[in-house]
């Protein structure tokens, strides 16, 4: 019977400190501010508007087969609103090795990825209920793995064969990472210097190089932080994954747009509201209604407003000095 204790003893110790060395907070190699897109929407057209970030490039790990960089190179821009994260991706590529549906492994072939933790505290784990991981292939209009959205909800543009290589610009919907049963409005919670967000970028460049189309082979691999460039035996492993504690950290600039318009309180009921919204406003009536990047989009002159021909989304109404931030159906 002791023995038996000892033993396990030695399995719980050894346990803890397998769950401790995965779960470790390692620090990360890259951080940004992700910029929002208050001043316009980007267009899924495939050129990188002003509005996005500087551009982000990525390191090189599990470099067999690797030519150079004539070969691969990957870089990421993005910006965001209230619901959508936007990244504009370039691959240099000159292999067009790319996956077909039920064809192979996805992750094997020609594509890009994108991790996503929010509420991180700053302490990375394995995946959580607001961690996702999202994979888009070249040559695809479509997500492999949509998180918690459906794949009607992202938007895209993809050039498969651009300036050799490839390009792909993709909408992300925030309810693809927050927690299950959760709508847009949500998300603004995150929108604030104090809220750190795990993120990653990854990049997989499969050459063909066992000559069999069918079979991805994934030959070079490059990520933005998920792999420290001066730990060399680092380099070699892909842990994002499954284990957050290899994301690098982003915070959201602060939507100004939407702050400048709810420093002052209106109330107006239902919220969330599906046809009609009532307002309780004393006095004159002068509701505006804009939408969450700042535009214009209805006007009225009573205090009960038919939004039936809104899109489903959030919105702010002012009257006067006073604003309400709501929720379309």
């Amino acid at each position: 019977m002791k023995k038996q204790l000892l033993n396990l003893s030695f399995v719980a110790v050894a346990l803890a400190l397998y769950v401790a060395s995965y779960a470790a907070p390692i620090e990360p190699v890259r951080t940004m501010v992700i910029p929002s897109a208050a001043a316009g929407v980007p267009a899924l057209d495939g050129v990188a508007e002003d509005v996005y970030g500087d551009v982000q490039t990525t390191n090189i790990f599990n470099p067999t087969g690797y030519d150079g960089e004539s070969d691969f190179t990957a870089t990421l821009q993005v910006c965001y609103t209230p619901e959508n994260l936007y990244a504009f991706v370039q691959i240099t590529d000159d292999v067009d090795h790319s996956y077909e549906w039920t064809v192979g492994n996805a992750w094997e072939f020609d594509n890009v990825e994108f991790f996503l933790m929010l509420d991180t505290a700053t302490v990375p784990s394995s995946y959580t209920g607001t961690t996702v991981q999202l994979r888009v292939c070249r040559t695809l209009d479509s997500v492999e793995s949509a998180g918690r959205a459906p794949r009607t909800a992202f938007g895209y543009y993809m050039e498969a064969a651009a300036a050799g290589g490839w390009i792909a610009e993709v909408a992300i919907p925030w309810t693809a990472v927050l927690a299950e049963g959760a709508v847009i409005d949500d998300f603004m919670d995150y929108v604030n210097v104090d809220a750190t967000i795990g993120f990653d970028f990854g990049a997989a460049d499969s050459d063909n190089s066992d000559g069999d189309a069918t079979v991805g082979n994934r030959d070079v691999q490059a990520a933005w932080d998920d792999d420290d460039p001066s730990d060399e035996a680092d380099r070699t492993e892909d842990l994002a994954w499954n284990n957050t504690a290899t994301f690098g950290y982003v915070t959201l600039q602060t939507w100004t747009a939407i702050d400048e318009m709810t420093q002052s309180t209106l109330n107006a009921y239902p919220n969330p509201a599906d046809d009609m919204i009532t307002f309780d406003v004393e006095g004159e009536v002068s509701i505006e209604i804009y939408s969450i990047t700042g535009s214009l989009v209805m006007t009225s002159a009573t205090n009960k407003v038919d939004i039936s021909g809104l899109n489903s989304g959030v919105y702010v109404a002012r009257n006067g000095n006073s604003s309400f931030r709501f929720m379309k159906k």
